[in-house]
Parts: C-alpha cells; structure tokens; sequence
C-alpha cells in the first residue's frame, strides 16, 4: 500500500479536489465515505461540493500567509486487498497521525481502477488559524502508514544494509554514501553506526562489518565510456535544488546528472563546501554495486565544460532476446526480485539495480543495457512472483494517471523512474 500527498497547484485555494472527486462521484465512479469536522454540513441530505469547498475556503481564510492551503492526498492498495471500508478506517487512522484527526475532511473512494484507493480533501489551516506541520510529510506520510499496516521498517533497514555491505568501496565516506542515497542517516558513535530513517534508529552497523575494496577498473572504463557519450547530448551545468523534505540544505545536480540516475542507475553526489562551488564528486554505480570517486571516470573541471550537442542517437535501440547461461539467468532473477520486495516501490528497486522494465504491448521483459541482457520476466520470477511484479505495475501507473487528470505534474513516490514503472515501448527483434 502507497500514500502520495499531491502537490498543491496555484489555484489551490480554490480547493479543486474537492470538484474533481465529486465529479467522480457523479459518474458512479466514486463514493463519499466519510465526511468529518463540517459541522451543521454534516447534517445535510442534499449537499453542494461549494458548500464543503466554502466551508474549506473560509477556515483557510483565518491564515492569509498559507497561500495553498489545499491538502489532497491518495492511499492506494494493492488490488482489490482492502475494500472502502479498510481504506477508510486507514485513511481515518493516519489523518490523525498526521495532525489533521480534527480538520475538515471529505474521504472519497474511487472504484475504477484495479487498485482501490481512497482521496483524501482537507485544508492545511486549523480552526484556529495555524498551520498544520509540513515538516518532512512525504516521510512521515509512509511512516505512519507502515505503522497503522505494521510493516516492519526495521527489517527493511537490514536489508538495505546487507545490499550496501555487498558494494565495492573503499572508504567509509563511500559506504554512508549508499545508504544515504536510499534516504538513511547514520551517525557514528563508539564504533557503531546508527542507521536512522523516519526519524528513528532503525538499526546499527559494527565498523568491523565495513570491508574495504577498489571497483573493478574494467567496469571504470565502461563508465567513462558512458560519461563521454552522454555528456555530449546532456547539459552538464550544475543546478543547485532543496533536497526533499531538507529545504535549508541544497544539493547540485544537471540534466546529465539526472539522465545517469535515470537510466543507468548511476547517482552523482557532488560535494561542496558552504555555499561554494563544487570541488569534487563520487559517482555511485547501483547497476555495478560500487562507489567511484568522480575523477576514476572524468575530471569535475572536465565533465563541467562538455558542450551538450542535445542531440540524441539517431538510431533506435533495438533489443534482441539471447540464450544466457543458468548463472546469468540467476543473478538477474535476483535483482529483479531485490527490485521487487526490498524497496518502497518497483520503481524505485529497479533504478538502484541499474536495471529497466520495458513492456512490448504483450509482455515485460527485464533489460540491463550495460550487461547486454533482455529475457522475459516470466522466465526469472515464479508464477506468483510475475503477477505481483504486474500488479505493482499497474498499481503505480494507476496512480499516475490519476494524478495526470488532475494536470498535475508529480512523480509516484519521491524520485520514482517513470519509463521504468510505466514500461518504455522498444523495438526489439522477435527473430530466435
């Protein structure tokens, strides 16, 4: 299960959500389950969507300094696993968890999809006219749902941990790296180090476990291959940019940058002192399980002065399926099902893989462009492990396209690979 706080719009004081789940609701597709914190409105037989949008419109209106008061967010299940009366009983639970148990709400369940879900409309201004802490709310919106479903984050932690042992690298600063990437902090004390998520110690990692060693010189060399090709067509210019639910502390990144994390599963941390340009980088390579120092693969000074053509390869790539060896097939088969269960969403596991789903209108096949490897899915995963894979599939894209009808521009769980989860149309050649 998923919970995605969309992002107001400027016409968010206008409360659009409310007009845009009614409309639901008029076409059958759509039933109010709970209406709470209206007062005397809660009584009427016969209701207007403007008179809950009023009645939101003018509790916002004691707080003029919050400009987009409208607080709308989606709890989506996975199939038809919690019917509109779990979601509601959940949706209840974790609105209260998350400081809005009091506010005026509307909970609205959508019925035409294959994953149900649940719209939640409220305002992020009380009755008293103060704000609703914001504070880190796309962490706290999956925590307190984990917490209400008892999922437990603490095993989820250990797995996350184990991945990162299995990375080359060879400092310590190189080890935290790939955890903080997957959004841990860790602190160090005593010779332990905590491993914090949610705002909570999760778990801790003996220094004694940390087993130092250099990448592979010949996977560098397939790096600075890419980095050369790429950084032609990408603009390399640094943009700096909040890092998500941190707005004090800012992060550097590119469009070039962006690409890698996208497409090959390659994270570029620049690092900086104050408000000082960069002075260096550390290249990330979950397709590869190791940490580079930016300069094994290019010079900072260097990647910085590529002039991007914006051109892109002209010719299509076109995938072709291949005999692969039992070990092959079995290596895969694990980081697809890594990619699968130990991460928050598929999304997300298949970029720190390094690897893509792409889906030729008939089927998913599994492809690691770096590896030279396309198979069908159907051969790496069980029966049951396929149909959880499609189905989480179509839970995300679901969830996507409900948000799109709003025109809303926003990504399905922070920093989610949207041709990896909606599966990218290839060309490939069917020829044995």
């Amino acid at each position: 299960m998923i919970v995605k706080i969309i992002p107001a719009t400027k016409n968010s004081a206008s409360f659009p959500a409310v007009g845009y789940n009614t409309g639901k609701m008029d076409k059958n597709k759509g039933e109010l389950m709970k209406v709470s914190g209206f007062g005397s409105l809660e009584a009427l037989q016969h209701w207007r969507p403007e008179d809950y949008r009023n009645y939101l419109k003018a509790v916002s209106a004691t707080n003029k300094a919050v400009k987009l008061p409208q607080f709308h967010a989606v709890i989506s299940a996975e199939g038809k696993s919690h019917d509109k009366h779990q979601l509601t009983e959940i949706a209840t639970q974790w609105l209260a968890a998350m400081g809005y148990g009091d506010q005026p709400y509307l909970l609205v369940f959508h019925k035409d999809t294959k994953n149900n879900h649940l719209h939640i409309v409220t305002t992020r201004v009380n009755k008293q006219g103060k704000k609703i802490n914001d504070s880190f709310e796309n962490l706290r919106a999956q925590k307190h749902l984990n917490q209400i479903l008892g999922i437990d984050e603490k095993h989820s932690a250990k797995q996350d941990i184990a991945k990162a042992l299995s990375y080359a690298y060879s400092t310590k600063a190189q080890f935290m790296m790939i955890l903080e990437s997957q959004g841990y902090t860790l602190k160090e004390e005593n010779g332990k180090m905590a491993v914090i998520k949610f705002g909570h110690k999760q778990d801790e990692i003996d220094l004694q476990q940390l087993s130092f060693s250099a990448a592979k010189p010949e996977r560098a060399s397939q790096l600075k291959a890419i980095f050369k090709k790429y950084a032609a067509i990408y603009d390399t210019a640094l943009l700096q940019k909040p890092l998500p639910n941190r707005q004090n502390i800012k992060a550097y990144t590119s469009d070039f940058a962006a690409y890698l994390k996208e497409k090959h599963g390659l994270e570029l941390l620049f690092h900086a002192s104050g408000d000082k340009p960069p002075y260096g980088y550390s290249v990330i390579d979950h397709a590869g399980k190791a940490v580079f120092k930016g300069s094994e693969i290019m010079a900072l000074k260097e990647l910085l002065t590529v002039r991007a053509t914006g051109k892109t390869p002209v010719e299509e790539k076109v995938w072709q399926e291949k005999d692969h060896d039992k070990d092959t097939k079995a290596y895969y088969a694990a980081l697809l099902k890594a990619a699968l269960y130990n991460y928050p969403d598929l999304a997300q596991g298949l970029r720190h893989q390094g690897l893509d789903l792409l889906f030729d209108g008939e089927a998913f096949f599994l492809a690691d462009e770096h590896g030279d490897f396309y198979m069908n899915a159907s051969e790496l995963l069980n029966e049951k492990q396929y149909s959880y894979m499609v189905r989480q599939f179509g839970q995300f894209s679901e969830l996507q396209t409900e948000v799109e009808q709003q025109q809303v521009t926003v990504n399905i769980a922070n920093d989610v690979d949207d041709e990896a989860i909606h599966g990218r149309k290839r060309r490939r050649n069917k020829n044995r």
